[in-house]
């Protein structure tokens, strides 16, 4: 176990990871990397505030721009340090993908190892664009399983211009992705920090996970 993962031990609060695999290629210069910065700072002070999600909700991040980085590492959210994304480079999302399922797969399994319950994770996918590499096995692997539930996906296309045929490929068939309207990543983000924070105070095992995500067919157009 990592120095880090003591704090499983010291808090046996139940966990829920979650990963924001993030597009920061090229194409999201000026408005778009500015707002998608506001909003996952607004994500991350949000659910800090609450005493009690602060300590069960674990966020990781990955970006995709270029090449595929961890700025954020898994760990709990009252620890997360959010320094500005800056843009630039190509669109390797099949790569983030994969690297993101490895990272859930690996603190799941920390999880169970220290004894902790918990709830099955959450990817938010962002993009404003296309892969540009092969992604077709880290998609196929995402879909799968996502619909054996042990994972819960959000596929969200940001722009005009996002390829939501390929951005589909990485979703559950029950929730295809939707287009972020406009750049209104705080709104998106203030429904995933209310989300996150509900789930926080359900029961692991129970299906809270899917119903708070009720007002998921509110966000897009």
């Amino acid at each position: 176990m990592l120095n880090d993962d003591y704090d499983l031990i010291d808090n046996p609060t139940p966990r829920c990871a979650c990963m924001l695999v993030l597009d920061v290629s090229g194409s999201m210069t000026g408005d778009p990397i500015d707002e998608l910065n506001r909003g996952v700072k607004q994500f991350v002070d949000e659910v800090s505030a609450d005493d009690f999600a602060s300590n069960a909700i674990e966020l990781g991040v990955i970006t995709f721009g270029g090449v595929v980085l961890e700025p954020v590492s898994m760990v709990p959210l009252h620890q997360v340090e959010i320094q500005a994304f800056s843009a630039g480079g190509q669109t390797p999302m099949g790569e983030a993908v994969t690297r993101a399922i490895q990272t859930l797969d690996d603190r799941k399994r920390d999880y169970k190892n220290a004894g902790v319950s918990y709830y099955q994770p959450w990817l938010v996918l962002m993009t404003d664009g296309a892969p540009t590499d092969s992604y077709e096995a880290a998609a196929a692997r995402l879909k799968h399983i996502a619909e054996q539930k042990k994972v819960l996906v959000f596929g969200i296309g940001i722009g005009d211009y996002c390829d939501f045929e390929v951005l589909s490929k990485f979703c559950p068939s029950e929730r295809p992705p939707k287009r972020l309207a406009g750049l209104k990543f705080v709104e998106f983000f203030a429904w995933l920090s209310d989300s996150m924070k509900r789930v926080s105070t359900s029961t692991p095992g129970t299906e809270i996970a899917l119903s708070s995500t009720g007002g998921w067919e509110t966000i897009g157009i």
